[in-house]
């Protein structure tokens, strides 16, 4: 029988690539599994064309991708989404295995282009169908994957992204302001900025000493400011613009509370909020439920006035309040991005083998035929 050892592992990135502060929640996840990778000693190589900013030139550089595949060998590739998954595919390379981080193309339309939605949904359906594994990090995707593309069950392996639990942790000399509430994400209402920014101004009465700082960026941020300016006193928020990778965690920890009413689901940054000791609320929908299963940390991304109630009784009464920021730091211990890394390789190794049994089972009838 052929070794399950994975001497030589393949990454399929493009169009996307890998890098903690280009902006790209899954480019950060992408750098944190390959340096997991190096720090269990795994070897790889990385296919991607750098960080690319248009659709247009990913879109004319995505058939030399696949040649330039065509020609590569490796024990096993690993796409690091859905459509890095359709390039090793179409370019004939086994065994593949795809990492799928959500859904939300087909659970959370009508916040982003339709024609990139549509693609994304059928290059999504395409490697879920046709890959020899699927990494997902929730159960209930796992779960919605069966039910829309009929996945073998045995193919797909649920395992937790990670936290870096190195650069984001309490830090008792950076001040923790009271009544400070903090949002660190894309400037947009899909991430539930808006809904943030509502429920602060209902809480102002009964706070009137309360600040919104907002750390972002994006295509609705003059839409995000606007909203503010009609709803908050100017000196009671700020917008921070984008915060480098080496300040966040001062940011989290400077927090009393940090809010992150997402109508996309679950989002690394409350995780990381969290692991710095600061309580976090988040959007109570799609996968987000998987991880947040302490009442107090959930609200509907489409109320204000139940985030804003939520964040009322965490400021009023202390021992929720201390409550939920140790639920979240005990909560984070679960995570990191090593042992997320030691479990894709077991998970390749996995696959590896099956594939290699599914060949000399093909082999040999095809011999007996």
């Amino acid at each position: 029988m052929a070794s399950s050892e994975i001497s030589d592992l393949a990454i399929s990135a493009f169009p996307l690539s890998k890098g903690h502060s280009t902006g790209r929640g899954l480019e950060r996840v992408i750098a944190e599994l390959v340096t997991g990778l190096e720090a269990i000693g795994q070897p790889y190589t990385f296919y991607d064309r750098g960080i690319i900013r248009s659709e247009l030139l990913a879109m004319t550089q995505a058939a030399s991708f696949t040649l330039e595949l065509r020609r590569k060998r490796h024990d096993l590739w690993f796409a690091v989404y859905p459509i890095a998954g359709i390039f090793p595919i179409l370019a004939a390379q086994r065994p593949v295995v795809t990492g799928l981080y959500d859904l939300i193309p087909f659970l959370a339309t009508g916040y982003d282009n339709a024609a990139k939605y549509f693609i994304k949904r059928r290059c999504i359906e395409f490697s879920c169908r046709r890959s020899d594994g699927i990494i997902v990090p929730f159960p209930s995707t796992a779960k919605q994957i069966r039910e829309l593309f009929g996945v073998p069950a045995e193919r797909v392996e649920v395992i937790p992204l990670g936290v870096d639990h190195k650069t984001f942790f309490p830090e008792p000399q950076i001040e923790r302001r009271p009544l400070h509430f903090g949002f660190l994400g894309e400037a947009k209402r899909a991430k539930g900025l808006d809904t943030a920014i509502i429920a602060f101004s209902k809480i102002l009465p009964q706070l009137p000493n309360a600040h919104l700082w907002i750390a972002s960026d994006g295509n609705e941020i003059d839409e995000m400011k606007e909203l503010a300016r009609r709803l908050i006193p100017e000196p009671n928020y700020k917008f921070l613009g984008f915060i480098p990778e080496t300040e966040i965690r001062r940011f989290y920890c400077g927090l009393d509370l940090f809010l992150f009413p997402s109508r996309y689901g679950f989002g690394m940054s409350p995780v990381e909020a969290m692991a710095c000791g600061t309580p976090a609320i988040v959007g109570r929908t799609l996968d987000s439920e998987d991880f947040f299963t302490q009442e107090l940390s959930l609200a509907d991304p489409n109320s204000p006035d139940e985030l804003a109630q939520r964040m009322l009784v965490l400021c009023t009464e202390r021992d929720r309040y201390n409550e939920l920021r140790d639920w979240g730091l005990a909560r984070v211990q679960t995570l990191s991005w090593e042992s997320m890394a030691r479990r894709y390789l077991a998970f390749f190794q996995r696959v590896k083998a099956d594939y290699a049994v599914r060949q000399s089972r093909t082999e040999r009838a095809a011999s007996e035929a």
